[in-house]
């Protein structure tokens, strides 16, 4: 797909969301900017935690050693 077309889809959605929440009752569109505002703070979360178990292992893979072993067959 088109990168052009892929980011003008992304910002066709966007504007729709607004203009869903623009005709919401204030209750209910104060609601969903909380639910916005901890999902945001939940993927950073996430994201962060990813990338630092990510990184322990790397760090971690890399301090492994491997020895060469003998064994005798009888």
């Amino acid at each position: 797909m088109n990168k052009e077309f892929i980011k003008k889809m992304l910002q066709a959605e966007i504007l729709r969301y607004e203009a869903i929440k623009e005709i919401l009752p204030e209750k209910a569109k104060t609601k969903i900017e909380n639910m916005e505002k901890e999902f945001v703070c939940l993927m950073k979360d996430v994201a962060l935690e990813t990338i630092s178990e990510h990184i322990n292992k790397k760090e971690y893979s890399e301090k492994k050693e491997t020895k060469k072993v003998k064994v005798d067959f009888l």
